[in-house]
């Protein structure tokens, strides 16, 4: 049996996520200089009016996985930074205390991504971590 992969988002839940180059420099192989086309490497696109608060794009993010085929397998969580203690979370009040620009995806208990959100990455991560662990 394989045990539950956790992905934990850690940003704060009001704050606005513009959808596009979020993730330039961040292992997104898409994007270059202004991100004028497609980010192909995270799936995001130039910004088409798509903004949302962070909340609703993590649910918007949970709920693909919930329905995809890796979604049995898989524990999401969100945590508003403005509501815990971050000294409870080591990584975290590192990369804050460091000048990291939230949110932070924790995938299996590593700090994955920061400063974006990406549904392709996150779920590409998953997959890997249910496959090597089979």
């Amino acid at each position: 049996m394989v045990d539950k992969i956790k992905v934990e988002i850690f940003g704060d839940k009001d704050k606005v996520e513009t959808q596009g180059c979020s993730m330039k420099g961040n292992g997104c192989s898409g994007c270059s200089g202004g991100c004028g086309g497609s980010c192909s490497g995270c799936g995001s696109s130039k910004n088409n009016g798509t903004d949302r608060i962070l909340k609703e794009r993590c649910e918007e993010v949970f709920n693909y996985v919930r329905s995809s085929d890796v979604g049995d397998n898989v524990d999401l969580v969100f945590y508003d930074i403005n509501n815990i203690n971050v000294l409870d979370y080591d990584d975290i009040r590192v990369l804050l205390e460091r000048g990291f620009e939230p949110p932070f995806t924790v995938i299996d208990g590593i700090v994955r991504y920061y400063g974006g959100i990406s549904t392709q990455l996150i779920y590409k991560d998953i997959k890997e971590l249910l496959d090597s662990n089979k």
